[in-house]
């Protein structure tokens, strides 16, 4: 049989056939169901272009938060040469480097409370939700975590199991043990939450937002969540993978609540979408129990090297500016506008969703029509983020934080185009 090796004069469309051929068939063929037919060739700030260099979109999917600084990053992009460049490479697991404690440091100094004072450096936010898991386990005696059904923390190990949505979610597709976790199904509603929080849970696991509408946590839900887990000895674990690093126009989401997690996730946008990079911040109590009390209590042949570390303090530097805040909010005000002026002009199809910093969305009053607008944005050039699959149905908007008045612009002129074209 011969094979069609990939090669530099490929085009996108036949770069998914391949993929649809002999490798991750099921996400190739999801984009081309999508009618996206994109593969990224140059990137560059806000945008991204295919193979052939014939299309641009603007990126408001950013991987989820990866790319929250953009595509390539002067600054970032400047940490990683120079550590390259330096001499640097990811070192030995077994000799401690001095970038990994400047690193946990500087988490510490940025952290939303000054309880969060020491942190373990993963690769990845999903691995970051496996350690904590662990020493959540290990630090109450227990073995249950509780989950909002539609959040996501992952894929594999323990974050796989905190993933509970039939569409996402494959703790039945791999058979996995379900006595570990179990899940509320309505996000901000307390009294659903009381209930599931139950004497043998370790550790509530929630992200600041409603991973599939952009809703915020409102105070009393936030707040209220910790108050129960005080009250019950359960540890409050706070996954900021997405809404970290300025998303929500602070550097922490958690720091819109008078709350102090027990554990903090940060993931995605700490590798500034250049190199791996993830943590968990906890309470030094936590740390010391479960990270000091075993001579291999949690070790990686990656994890908190020398580069990552480098890249990972780097990007901490830029999103903690106040400018870059103000940037954030400024843009916020901006597109949310715009955003509103669309939906009011096409107020028999689109309502205004949320706008929280960075997050926003749009609410398109017939789900029928969910994919179609995504198709259309996206040939009017934004690559959204998603469609939610609950109700509210809502497009999703995930752009970088370093998005500009004009790219605002051109998100809601794409949104008014896309609408104009699929509606009656």
């Amino acid at each position: 049989m011969s094979v069609s090796h990939p090669s530099p004069t490929h085009s996108s469309a036949e770069i998914l056939s391949i993929y649809v051929e002999r490798s991750w068939r099921s996400n190739a063929q999801r984009q081309l169901n999508k009618g996206i037919d994109f593969v990224i060739g140059k990137r560059e700030g806000i945008y991204l272009w295919n193979l052939e260099g014939t299309k641009r979109v603007i990126d408001c999917s950013t991987a989820g938060g990866v790319h929250s600084l953009g595509h390539r990053h002067p600054e970032v992009v400047a940490a990683l040469t120079g550590a390259i460049d330096g001499g640097r490479d990811t070192g030995l697991w077994s000799l401690p480097n001095a970038e990994y404690l400047w690193l946990q440091d500087k988490l510490a100094e940025l952290a939303p409370s000054r309880a969060l004072d020491r942190s373990v450096i993963t690769l990845s936010s999903t691995t970051s939700v496996d350690v904590a898991t662990m020493f959540a386990f290990r630090f109450t005696g227990r073995q249950k975590l509780v989950a909002y059904r539609h959040g996501y923390h992952g894929h594999s190990g323990f974050a796989a199991l905190a993933t509970g949505s039939a569409e996402e979610g494959v703790i039945d597709y791999y058979r996995l043990p379900r006595q570990y976790a179990k899940f509320f199904d309505t996000y901000n509603a307390l009294d659903e939450l009381a209930h599931v929080l139950t004497p043998d849970v370790a550790a509530l696991i929630v992200e600041p937002i409603n991973y599939e509408t952009f809703e915020p946590a409102s105070k009393a839900y936030f707040e209220g969540a910790q108050a129960l887990c005080r009250d019950r000895n359960i540890l409050f674990i706070v996954d900021e993978t997405r809404t970290g690093l300025g998303r929500t126009g602070r550097l922490w989401a958690s720091e819109h609540y008078d709350i102090a997690p027990d554990i903090m996730i940060v993931g995605k946008g700490l590798s500034g979408g250049l190199y791996p990079a993830s943590a968990l911040l906890m309470r030094f109590d936590i740390y010391e129990r479960c990270m000091n009390q075993h001579d291999f209590a949690y070790i990686s042949s990656l994890g908190g090297n020398e580069i990552s570390c480098i890249v990972a303090k780097k990007v901490l530097e830029v999103a903690s500016q106040p400018e870059f805040l103000d940037h954030v909010n400024r843009i916020s005000a901006v597109l949310s506008r715009e955003l509103a002026s669309v939906c009011s002009r096409r107020h028999n199809l689109l309502s205004p969703g949320v706008a929280h910093g960075g997050l926003f969305s749009v609410r398109i009053h017939d789900s029928a029509l969910a994919s179609l607008l995504y198709q259309a944005i996206y040939r009017h050039g934004v690559l959204c983020h998603s469609v939610s699959v609950i109700e509210p149905c809502v497009l999703k908007f995930l752009p970088p934080l370093t998005l500009d008045e004009v790219g605002a612009h051109e998100i809601a002129e794409a949104l008014d185009r896309a609408v104009q074209g699929i509606g009656t």
